[in-house]
């Protein structure tokens, strides 16, 4: 009689699922009394009732105290509720305890199908899992989940930089000089132009440089979780794997050494543009000078040949260090 009385209720939440569920307590109360007897996929239809008193307010302000009333806590009908929304309808809902349920209702979308690896080296599907088992999975899922963000921010950081330094590089390109250019200029100063020029081109070359690190970081990425989906067949060696990583963790490294290497770069690309600046106002000034009025001897002729002096030995260390340059650590 038991067996029987269980398949009517069945076949009665079948014909229903889908029909508007009563506004009288008491209906609502014996219905979900009579689910708690049976299990399985009358799990999704107590949880639809528990949300319908819930969002009708059938209890009057209290809900808490009619779950009492059906022996039920808050937590335990949080977690039903959280089935109904998680699955389209009583169909779709495997035949598991409530507990399981929740657990498989809690992973990704994506991953509810999968088959996924345990500790045991056992696969299985989320829907074959005892309830220890999908929380093993979902702790592994968050893990992948929380390392693959960290791995994008670090490509979306890297991203930011380059382009930040190639801003910095167009406004630098685009500055124009604030003073007029003379017919005078001092021998140097073609050739800090064309250090200059140098300076730019290296800094693209360098962002250059940076782009094709981060294609290959991409392209390890890739092989990485191709790699990952293979070894649930049981065809990836550790070795490969290692391999693989370390190319990673090497790319990144020499990401980092290109960006130190940019900072350099820009640092000594705004020493050069400043330099012709103030080339450029020394020769204006020195356009400008007239001697003759100035006895031999005087202290500004001291002052200027001590100038002209300074100017010597800057020129001569300058040059000395583009002859014979020593890198920083």
């Amino acid at each position: 009689m038991e067996t029987t009385g269980r398949r009517d209720i069945t076949a009665t939440a079948e014909e229903t699922s889908s029909v508007e569920l009563s506004h009288n307590l008491t209906t609502v109360t014996t219905e979900i009394k009579a689910y708690q007897s049976i299990g399985g996929q009358a799990i999704f239809e107590i949880g639809r009732r528990l949300k319908w008193v819930k969002e009708n307010d059938l209890a009057h302000g209290e809900f808490g105290k009619w779950l009492d009333s059906i022996q039920m806590n808050q937590s335990t009908a949080n977690k039903f509720v959280k089935i109904v929304d998680e699955f389209p309808n009583s169909e779709s809902v495997p035949n598991l305890g409530w507990a399981a349920l929740y657990q498989i209702a809690t992973m990704p979308v994506d991953e509810r199908d999968k088959p996924q690896k345990l500790d045991s080296g056992e696969i299985k599907k989320p829907d074959e899992m005892t309830v220890r088992e999908l929380r093993e999975t979902k702790r592994k899922l968050a893990a992948a989940c929380s390392e693959n963000q960290k791995k994008q921010d670090q490509l979306s950081l890297a991203d930011k930089k380059a382009q930040d330094l190639k801003v910095q590089v167009e406004q630098l390109q685009r500055r124009k000089p604030d003073v007029q250019q003379v017919e005078v200029e001092p021998a140097d100063y073609q050739d800090l132009k064309q250090d200059n020029q140098a300076l730019n081109t290296t800094i693209r070359q360098s962002e250059d440089e940076i782009k094709r690190y981060k294609h290959l970081i991409a392209d390890s990425q890739a092989e990485l979780k191709r790699l990952g989906d293979l070894e649930l067949n049981k065809e990836l060696s550790t070795k490969q794997i290692k391999d693989l990583q370390a190319k990673s963790v090497n790319l990144e490294n020499k990401i980092q050494r290109q960006e130190e290497q940019l900072e350099r770069v820009k640092e000594l690309s705004s020493f050069t543009k400043q330099a012709s600046e103030e080339m450029d106002k020394l020769t204006v000034i020195l356009s400008r000078l007239d001697i003759t009025v100035v006895p031999d001897g005087a202290p500004l002729i001291l002052n200027l040949t001590e100038i002209a002096d300074k100017a010597e030995s800057f020129a001569a260390n300058l040059h000395d260090q583009i002859a014979n340059p020593v890198p920083l650590d």
